[in-house]
């Protein structure tokens, strides 16, 4: 049922990012793993299917992004898009990381100042809102069968459901409607839009760089930024996984990043990455076709 809601939604570009993205972050997971043995990163399993999840969503609402002839307001959104149950209004949920005030507040700025619905508030509010109506169906469909089935803990086809999971739905929910909240410090474009629109939460000091607060909103941001497929679109991602090379270390300090002297414009993807350094706690070294990348533990805590 996930799949089939954004059939509809999903280009073929954004389609593949989207599987890279995933097998990135897997590859990846060791580097924000080890610096940080606190971050309650789950076991395999569960992390590969709140990764999946996330990835699989995180950009599939740009449909709505790219008509610039639309521009609902949040409740008009949810209305039209028949949403049931809204993560932002469900006061069960706690978003991580900023309030659920100052999403509301971002998707007014992007529709009044940047005229365009915000692809990751709508692709988290999507996503969450799909995860519930499956958990009702599916709940719904075992009734026929079992009058006495418990809803907050039930057993369908070898699948365990369970109301507990809701939290689950909400972490990757969380991190796509983050993924895309972009900082903004003093100097810089909209800065003080920022400050009308009361994103006080989306405002650092260039002296005191933000950082996310849960490891999946920051694994997300960093495999989204690096992910090559979306940024070499002329190039199948065969070929242009074949130009580039990545490394790190065991302890998971560094991460480099380095393109053969054949690849074609490695430019259009060396600057957006080192940008990272100017928005997070990154340190980012240019050599060249190289890129290496170190602090990764400090994007978040």
């Amino acid at each position: 049922m996930i799949v089939n809601d954004i059939a509809d939604y999903c280009s073929a570009e954004r389609a593949t990012h989207s599987i890279s993205t995933f097998f990135l972050g897997i590859l990846l997971l060791p580097l924000f793993k080890k610096q940080r043995t606190y971050i309650d990163i789950p076991e395999d399993k569960t992390f590969l299917w709140l990764w999946f999840l996330t990835c699989l969503y995180h950009d599939m609402a740009y449909k709505f992004e790219e008509d610039k002839n639309h521009l609902p307001t949040l409740k008009n959104f949810v209305r039209d898009n028949h949403i049931t149950y809204q993560i932002l209004n469900d006061r069960t949920i706690r978003l991580k990381g900023v309030t659920k005030k100052t999403v509301r507040a971002y998707y007014r700025y992007r529709i009044n100042e940047c005229g365009c619905v915000d692809h990751g508030i709508t692709g988290g509010i999507l996503l969450y809102n799909s995860l519930r109506k499956n958990y009702e169906e599916v709940y719904n469909y075992c009734r026929c069968f079992d009058n006495n089935i418990n809803h907050d803990n039930f057993k369908w086809n070898g699948l365990h459901f369970s109301s507990l999971h809701f939290r689950e739905y909400a972490k990757c929910a969380n991190a796509i409607i983050q993924h895309n909240l972009w900082f903004n410090a003093s100097g810089q474009t909209d800065y003080e839009k920022y400050i009308d629109y009361h994103l006080d939460e989306l405002i650092y000091s260039p002296s005191a760089k933000p950082y996310y607060k849960d490891w999946l909103t920051a694994l997300l941001v960093f495999c989204d930024t690096i992910e090559p497929v979306k940024r070499f679109l002329n190039s199948t991602p065969s070929l242009l996984l074949k130009e580039m090379r990545l490394e790190f270390d065991d302890d998971g300090t560094y991460l480099i990043i380095s393109f053969n002297k054949s690849c074609v414009n490695p430019t259009s993807y060396i600057e957006p990455v080192n940008e990272m350094e100017d928005w997070t706690n990154l340190t980012i070294l240019l050599d060249g076709q190289k890129i290496i990348i170190s602090d990764i533990n400090k994007m978040y805590k």
